[in-house]
């Protein structure tokens, strides 16, 4: 299992990189974005969080809210339609994408927190956010998966889009939706696996990164931790289960990029 999926990992990671990229684009064009919006617009049109330790949560935050966390199926559809009634491969295929993600996103991450933590002269309190930064995704992306399963779409260019949109409702509609709908998902995803960590620890929402500290960090780093993994396993295990249920309609949709 492991050698197993270890090569999936390798492969996915190879893909992600071939022409035309869209997966490492979509990774850090997001984080340009948030970066010019974080130092050039006011922060609070934006942001929840305008402290310093808001930017990393940010970075974090945009660079895996997109369609890279939720459309995994159709990303490559040849690929997954050799997998539709293998549960076992359907489920390493999904750890190597939300892994590949990680990886593409959380180093980034890690240095601006770090940063933070130095400038800040707050080491510690850098180090509870970077680990938290690491795990909390995990569960996140695990549960973004699932709108893949449910919702897939074709990623046609923008042309072809254009070309159909007498088809409104299924090529235009549909489509917007889904673009957008990862910038709601994966923050709610990860309310979802923080709540219980929080709870755990006592601190009440909304969180003041100035109050955790000594146990409180200790112990929202821990849990965050068990939990975020625990879902990221659960969730992607019915992923997919679901997938294979589903693969009768999948495959109608994934061999038909017309259908939009």
């Amino acid at each position: 299992m492991r050698r197993t999926l270890a090569t999936t990992v390798r492969s996915e990671w190879s893909r992600a990189w071939r022409r035309p990229a869209e997966v490492p684009l979509t990774v850090f064009g997001n984080a340009l974005l948030v970066t010019a919006a974080w130092f050039l617009l006011p922060r609070s049109w934006l942001f929840e969080f305008t402290g310093p330790w808001g930017f990393p949560a940010a970075l974090a935050g945009w660079m895996y809210a997109d369609v890279s966390a939720t459309n995994v199926l159709a990303q490559d559809p040849l690929d997954v339609l050799d997998k539709l009634t293998d549960t076992g491969a359907l489920e390493r295929l999904l750890w190597a994408k939300t892994v590949v993600l990680w990886i593409l996103v959380a180093p980034v991450c890690v240095l601006v927190a770090l940063a933070v933590g130095f400038v800040e002269h707050d080491l510690s309190l850098a180090a509870a956010v970077t680990a938290i930064i690491c795990v909390a995704p995990f569960g996140a992306l695990g549960l973004s998966t699932w709108v893949g399963v449910f919702l897939p779409y074709h990623q046609n260019p923008l042309r072809w889009r254009w070309d159909n949109r007498r088809r409104f409702r299924s090529v235009i509609v549909r489509w917007g939706v889904l673009v957008v709908l990862p910038y709601a998902v994966f923050p709610a995803a990860v309310v979802v696996v923080l709540l219980v960590p929080l709870l755990v620890v006592h601190v009440r929402l909304p969180i003041n990164a100035n109050s955790l500290t000594g146990d409180g960090l200790l112990g929202l780093v821990l849990t965050s931790t068990v939990v975020s993994l625990a879902i990221w396993f659960a969730a992607l295990r019915g992923a997919a289960t679901l997938t294979k249920r589903r693969s009768g309609r999948l495959e109608a949709y994934l061999t038909d990029p017309q259908r939009g």
